[in-house]
């Protein structure tokens, strides 16, 4: 993978670690197979019968990679969606204390998020619930994923804010 072309980036992104550039080829990949899995069921059902047992819970858990494991990236290169209308006039500085106060926010909710999917492996654990269907795929799977992605994503934040709060001090 590639860096983003520069000609439209923030000159304030960083380049992402090699473990966050290894979780977006995991997440790509995720996507290939995700997309494989529902062409290979649609056209087998079209045919008469579906090849692979429990698409919809498959491609649910890989939906947990595809979504949480890029975020380290997007951050690091800071490409999430924003609106600049009002931010744009402000000198340097003032953007600069923005994306602060953006990581204070953002780490307050993904904390909640992190601390939620910890409850939920915890509870897919000490469970062992299960998808009912052919695979019986246990839950604490996606939510381990889930977990993993949030927390990757907390310290991206917490990396980020101390990068930004050095440059505006």
């Amino acid at each position: 993978m590639r860096d983003l072309p520069t000609e439209d980036a923030d000159p304030d992104a960083v380049s992402a670690t090699g473990i966050e550039r290894f979780l977006a080829r995991i997440a790509a990949a995720g996507l290939f197979v995700m997309a494989a899995i529902v062409t290979i069921n649609v056209v087998s059902r079209w045919l008469g019968r579906a090849l692979i047992p429990d698409d919809v819970y498959l491609v649910q858990e890989l939906m947990v990679l595809v979504i949480l494991l890029p975020l380290g990236v997007v951050t690091a290169t800071r490409q999430h969606i924003k609106v600049d209308l009002f931010t744009e006039w402000l000198p340097s500085r003032g953007k600069v204390a923005l994306a602060v106060l953006e990581h204070l926010v953002g780490l307050f909710f993904v904390g909640l998020l992190a601390w939620a999917a910890w409850l939920g492996v915890r509870k897919a654990w000490l469970t062992q619930d299960y998808y009912a269907g052919v695979l019986d795929i246990p839950m604490w799977v996606g939510h381990s994923t889930f977990l993993l992605g949030i927390a990757l994503f907390l310290i991206r934040l917490v990396v980020m804010l101390w990068r930004d709060l050095r440059t505006l001090i």
